[in-house]
């Protein structure tokens, strides 16, 4: 009973030494084989072979080099390709809600009203479609830390919206550089949120995963919207109402629903924010919030996804220990 102990232990040590995917298959064949040896009763075999299996230095490479490129690949092609798909979301969905209008605008009288939030629900809809279709395509990505995954989601998240904020700047859209503090804020928090989300998950703890992650992303999205509108337009009051107009400021006291009012176009029933605040936070900040809600869910998805104990690696060979 004490050799078959001790095997145990430098069994476990010599798993522990080779990378985790590998771990099950190899514990399965060593106990296997200790098994066997300790039934027929040789226990110095069984002991020398355990031991040899501890002091053994784990083969490399493990993996075969073209399944290895292969999930490089297809990394770079989801992390990549992703972010300008959320724009082409966006774009694609304001055409069709743009359509939508003007099937509307000559049959009933809420048409106007209704403009935001079909666009805001198209949006929602495919962005949840592309979280999908990342979330099957991050089952054969490359499988790293929490703190290299929130990197490698939010660097081409970034990138893509420099670039599309450098074409607007170019076309003569002057307002295009003040969306950049607004952005990098928003990616700012974002990292937090998903890097916990990350850690979570390959904890195990996948519904909490999901919980914080989108709780951080919406928190993360909503302090961008603030940060746009505190800074583009005053608060309230600014200056004595002139003949019977109302000032162009919003007051700060509805800031933590502004996100969802931008989605929505609606004050939710409060009486803060005002029709008029409304159309001023609206006039602001109207892309950018749909911009964050396509990024949202495939960002959380591929981040949980990610983390989450995949399938074990075939190694090229696994070497037997006599």
């Amino acid at each position: 009973m004490l050799t078959r102990r001790l095997a145990g232990l430098l069994l476990r040590a010599a798993v522990r030494r080779w990378p985790a995917q590998l771990r099950a298959e190899l514990t399965r064949e060593w106990a296997a084989e200790l098994h066997v040896l300790a039934r027929q009763g040789r226990r110095w075999p069984m002991l020398r072979f355990a031991a040899s299996l501890a002091a053994g230095r784990a083969a490399a490479p493990l993996v075969d080099r073209t399944v290895l490129h292969r999930q490089l690949r297809r990394t770079a092609g989801v992390l990549l390709l992703a972010p300008p798909a959320c724009v082409v979301v966006v774009a694609l969905t304001g055409l069709a809600m743009g359509l939508g209008y003007g099937v509307l605008a000559t049959r009933v009288a809420w048409a106007t009203d209704a403009q935001l939030p079909i666009w805001t629900g198209l949006t929602a809809g495919l962005a949840v479609l592309l979280a999908l279709a990342v979330t099957r395509a991050a089952r054969h990505t490359v499988r790293v830390g929490a703190l290299p995954t929130t990197l490698g989601v939010l660097l081409p998240i970034g990138a893509t919206a420099i670039v599309v904020l450098a074409l607007f700047a170019t076309r003569g859209e002057g307002g295009a550089l003040d969306l950049v503090p607004e952005t990098l804020l928003w990616l700012a928090l974002l990292a937090p949120a998903l890097w916990a989300a990350g850690r979570l998950a390959r904890r195990g703890r996948t519904r909490l995963a999901w919980l914080v992650g989108l709780l951080g992303a919406l928190v993360a999205a909503d302090a961008a919207v603030v940060l746009a509108v505190v800074s583009a337009i005053p608060a309230v009051p600014v200056e004595p109402v002139v003949d019977g107009l109302p000032a162009d400021a919003v007051d700060r006291v509805s800031a933590p629903l502004w996100l969802l009012n931008c989605l929505a176009d609606s004050s939710l029933g409060l009486p803060r924010p005002t029709d008029w605040e409304l159309f001023l936070i609206t006039d602001r900040v109207l892309v950018e919030p749909l911009f964050y809600l396509a990024c949202t869910p495939y960002a959380v998805a591929y981040t949980v996804a990610v983390a989450r104990p995949g399938p074990a690696v075939v190694p090229a060979a696994v070497p037997s220990v006599a």
